[in-house]
C-alpha cells in the first residue's frame, strides 16, 4: 500500500471513532440541555398554577377546564415533600396511539387550610427527535468535512511528494554498471533535496568502488592465472626429464594436483567476487531444458566411466531470464556435484518444470552438518581436488535472481536431492 493511501486510510479510520464518540456526546449534551429548558418551563408553569390557585382556590377534588398536562388534586392528609420533584416517565398519546416520554414535575401547595398536589407534565418526544436529527446532521457534516480534508491532503501531498517518487523510479532503474552517471532530481523541499544529494554522493562512491573491484578482479584473473599456467607447464616439462627418480616424479605429480586445485579455487573465488559485485547484469531468456541437455552431454563420458545413468523428465518450454554464463555455472555445478559425489553404477534423476529444477543422486551421508553445506570451503576431505566453493557459488547465483535452493537427504534411499525453486 502506498504511503499516501495508508495515511488517508489511517486518518479515515481515526475519524470514525471520533465521529461515533461525537454522536453520543453531542446527543447527550443536547438531551441534557433540552431537559434543562423543559424543567424551566415546568417551573414557570408551576408558578402560574400557584397564582391561579391563590386567586381561585377550587373546593372540589376534580377541576374541569384545566390544561390536560396539569393535574391538581386535594391532598387527603398533609404531605411533607420538597417544593418541586422532577422525574422522567411515560404517558399514552391517544393521537399517536403509543407511549411517549414525558418530563414530570410534582409539587405541593397550601392555600388556606387546604393542601393541593400539583402534577405537571411535558412531552419531549419531539425534542428528542430534533436532538437525534441534529446530532446525525452534525456528524454527517463532520464526516464530509473530514473526507474533504483527507482528499485535499492526498492531492496536496501527492504534489509535494512528486520529487520523492521520481527518486524512487530512478532507484528502480539504477544499474551500477550503466555508462551514464545517475543524477537524482533536486527539490525545493529540504528533506528531498538532502536525500537527492546523499544519493548522488552514494552513487558516485559506489560506482568508484565498483570500478575498482572490477579492475581488481579482471587483473587478478589474468595476473594469477598466468603464473599458475606457467608453473604447470614447467612441471610438465620437468616431468619429461629422464634424470628424475620415482620419488621426484611423485612430488611433481602432487605439485601439479595442488596447482590445478589452486587454479580452480582462484577461478571460483574470482567468480564469487564478480557475482557479489553484480558484474553479470545482462540477462536473456535461457531455455533451461536445452541447457540441461547440453550439460548432461558434456558429462556423459565421466558418467560412463563411473557406470552411472541419467533419467530425465524435462519440460522443454521452460525459460528463465538469466545471465547465460551464470546459468551455465549454476546448473553445471549441480550436475558435476551429483556425478562427482554419486555412487558408481547408480542413477542420477533430473526433473525440470515451470516451478523448479531438481537433481538427485545416490551417495553416503554428508561428512559435516547440513547447515554448513552452502558455506565456502566446506568440502569432503576425502576428495582432494574439491575446492569447497561449488555449492557456495550455486547459493550466490540463486540469491542474486531471487530464487531458492533446497537440499534434502533420504537415509532410507541414500539419495541427495537439490531443488531450485524458480
Amino acid at each position: 500500500m502506498k504511503l499516501l493511501h495508508k495515511t488517508a486510510l489511517s486518518l479515515l479510520l481515526a475519524s470514525l471513532p471520533i465521529a461515533l464518540g461525537g454522536v453520543f456526546l453531542l446527543n447527550y449534551y443536547i438531551h441534557r440541555y433540552i431537559l434543562h429548558e423543559i424543567d424551566e418551563l415546568l417551573l414557570i408553569e408551576l408558578t402560574q398554577v400557584k397564582e391561579q390557585l391563590n386567586q381561585h382556590p377550587p373546593a372540589a377534588t376534580y377541576f374541569p377546564g384545566w390544561d390536560p398536562n396539569v393535574r391538581v388534586s386535594i391532598a387527603t392528609r398533609p404531605q411533607h415533600q420538597p417544593d418541586a420533584v422532577f422525574k422522567d416517565s411515560s404517558a399514552f398519546n391517544a393521537l399517536e396511539k403509543e407511549q411517549m416520554p414525558v418530563r414530570m414535575l410534582r409539587s405541593t401547595y397550601s392555600v388556606g387550610s387546604r393542601t393541593y398536589t400539583i402534577t405537571l407534565q411535558q412531552s419531549y418526544l419531539e425534542f428528542d427527535e430534533i436532538a437525534s436529527a441534529l446530532s446525525v446532521g452534525v456528524i454527517v457534516c463532520f464526516l464530509l468535512v473530514v473526507l474533504l480534508l483527507i482528499l485535499t491532503d492526498v492531492l496536496v501531498s501527492r504534489r509535494i511528494w512528486q520529487p520523492f517518487y521520481k527518486i524512487i523510479r530512478q532507484l528502480q532503474q539504477y544499474r551500477i554498471d550503466q555508462p551514464e552517471e545517475t543524477v537524482f532530481p533536486d527539490s525545493d523541499v529540504s528533506e528531498f533535496g538532502l536525500l537527492s544529494k546523499s544519493l548522488d554522493e552514494m552513487s558516485r562512491r559506489t560506482r568508484h568502488q565498483y570500478a575498482q573491484q572490477k579492475q581488481f578482479t579482471d587483473n587478478a584473473s589474468h595476473e594469477m592465472q598466468t603464473p599458475l599456467s606457467v608453473l604447470s607447464f614447467e612441471l610438465d616439462l620437468l616431468q619429461q626429464s629422464k634424470q628424475l627418480t620415482e620419488t621426484d616424479l611423485d612430488r611433481i605429480q602432487r605439485s601439479q594436483q595442488v596447482i590445478k586445485r589452486l587454479s580452480a579455487m582462484n577461478q571460483s573465488l574470482l567468480l564469487l567476487a564478480k557475482i557479489d559485485n553484480h558484474q553479470f547484469a545482462r540477462n536473456e531468456s535461457v531455455n533451461i531444458g536445452e541447457l540441461i541437455a547440453h550439460l548432461v552431454a558434456n558429462y556423459s563420458d565421466f558418467m560412463a566411466h563411473k557406470g552411472m545413468s541419467v533419467t530425465q523428465s524435462i519440460d522443454s518450454s521452460v525459460c528463465r531470464p538469466l545471465n547465460r554464463q551464470l546459468a551455465d555455472v549454476l546448473f553445471s555445478n549441480l550436475i558435476k556435484n551429483a556425478v562427482r559425489h554419486g555412487d558408481p553404477d547408480s542413477t542420477i534423476r533430473i526433473q525440470v518444470n515451470a516451478a523448479s529444477f531438481m537433481i538427485s543422486n545416490e551417495g553416503e551421508p554428508l561428512p559435516f552438518p547440513q547447515q554448513y553445506l552452502f558455506q565456502r570451503f566446506i568440502r569432503n576431505q576425502a576428495l582432494a581436488q574439491s575446492t569447497g566453493l561449488g555449492l557456495a557459488i550455486v547459493k550466490e547465483i540463486v540469491e542474486q535472481y531471487s530464487m531458492k535452493v533446497h537440499y534434502n537427504y533420504s537415509p532410507s534411499m541414500r539419495r541427495h536431492t537439490f531443488q531450485i525453486m524458480f
